[in-house]
């Protein structure tokens, strides 16, 4: 299957090939789908929409992780093997009482330990509606200035047919890496 038989595939079900690679990469994919929004491949507001819902998912998932883990003995263990106190996870509550917003914005854009700082809310249980509302905030926000950047981009740089055949090589790429990938995984 050569590129060209590619773009068909594509340009078909756009919506549905950008959900599981926003997953494995979201950020990256959400700039190149505003780029191709600039060139009419993409709805910016249906794109965008997926992103944030995907985020807020994904979000919640590790908060419900660390709210379902928090009261188990193991988890207290391995606290305790960290040396964290019981002082620490309240300075920890107090953080997401008194800056919610920070803390969440912090979280959510170190990257790496954002599931941490994730779990880390379900632990202290902060309040379930609080949470989701912090979670959606924040990747509106992310979101909309990464289209933004893409839109821009995809708007000032190429052509249509240079910046299809840049987004297939990416695509193509990222489809072989994450095969490759898969496939170390699947024998170790």
């Amino acid at each position: 299957m050569d590129l060209a038989s590619v773009a068909p595939i594509l340009l078909k079900y756009r919506y549905w090939i950008i959900i599981p690679l926003s997953l494995l990469e979201g950020p990256m994919v959400a700039v190149a789908t505003g780029a191709l929004s600039s060139l009419g491949y993409f709805n910016p507001y249906i794109a965008c929409f997926f992103f944030v819902l995907k985020d807020v998912v994904v979000d919640g998932a590790y908060y419900y992780l660390g709210r379902v883990a928090g009261d188990h003995p193991f988890c207290a263990r391995l606290l305790g093997r960290m040396h964290v106190t019981a002082n620490e996870v309240e300075r920890v509550r107090g953080l997401w009482d008194s800056r919610g917003w920070r803390t969440m914005f912090v979280g959510k854009l170190a990257w790496g330990l954002s599931p941490l700082f994730l779990a880390v809310a379900g632990i202290v249980a902060v309040p379930v509606s609080r949470f989701f509302r912090y979670a959606a905030g924040v990747a509106l926000v992310q979101y909309v200035v990464l289209f933004l950047l893409g839109y821009y981009f995809g708007a000032v740089t190429a052509t249509v047919s240079a910046a299809l055949r840049i987004v297939q090589y990416g695509i193509a790429l990222g489809v072989l890496g994450g095969l490759v990938y898969l496939r170390r995984r699947l024998r170790a």
